[in-house]
């Protein structure tokens, strides 16, 4: 009997393909201004990064400080950097700023949510290797 495919992962996978055709597009098919993909690729990122936080929110009774502080924290970033944005800061600035969202987020995670956890694949077999291939879209589409 063939194994029953995680929906969540499959679903967070193909959160990709925004990057993928973007990547494409900037390089092989030009038909989007650059300056549109860029911009997606940014508020994309965003929704990303504060999807992120949200689902570390833990909406029971009374949680933890530190839990509520850190799945906000994604979303105050998230607007620090369309401010940036629409203020026309240095596109690659903007870039670095995620990029470096993106790697302290996984950090955190890592440090907060799954060190002291038995199972660790859905960090493995989908937290860290999503946020790597992001990263590396966000560094190439950046060029």
């Amino acid at each position: 009997m063939p194994k029953k495919i995680n929906l969540q992962f499959l679903i967070s996978y193909l959160g990709l393909i925004p990057y993928v055709l973007t990547f494409l597009d900037k390089y092989y098919f030009l038909i989007v201004e650059e300056e549109v993909l860029l911009n997606f690729v940014i508020y994309y990122s965003l929704i990303i990064i504060v999807f992120i936080g949200s689902i570390n929110w833990n909406l029971k009774n009374n949680p933890p400080t530190h839990i509520v502080v850190y799945g906000f924290l994604p979303s105050l970033f998230a607007v620090i950097i369309i401010i940036l944005s629409l203020y026309n800061i240095n596109i690659i600035i903007i870039f670095i700023l995620i990029i470096l969202l993106l790697l302290t987020q996984l950090f955190f995670d890592y440090i907060i949510l799954f060190a002291n956890e038995s199972n660790k694949q859905a960090f493995k077999y989908l937290r860290l290797p999503l946020t790597v291939l992001i990263i590396i879209f966000l560094f190439l589409i950046s060029l």
